[in-house]
């Protein structure tokens, strides 16, 4: 079993309760990700862009709950 999928297990196993300061968190490390990768190496233009859309699509609460996920 690879880490995302048993990261996606545990999450199926979080209340729902707990699944914002996950995602919160995850948000976190993928900005901390990027402060280092530039420091180091300059990242994509494309990855950036991907980050800057899932911190806004977050912030203003544009996403899927996990069960919305599953549903669809």
């Amino acid at each position: 079993m690879t880490i995302k999928e048993q990261l996606i297990k545990e999450i199926e196993h979080i209340p729902d309760s707990l699944l914002g300061q996950l995602l919160d968190y995850v948000l976190f490390l993928k900005e901390r990700h990027i402060e280092e990768e530039i420091g180091e190496e300059e990242i994509s233009e494309e990855e950036r862009d991907n980050i800057i859309a899932s911190e806004s699509a977050y912030q203003s609460g544009d996403y899927l709950t996990l069960e919305e996920y599953e549903a669809s």
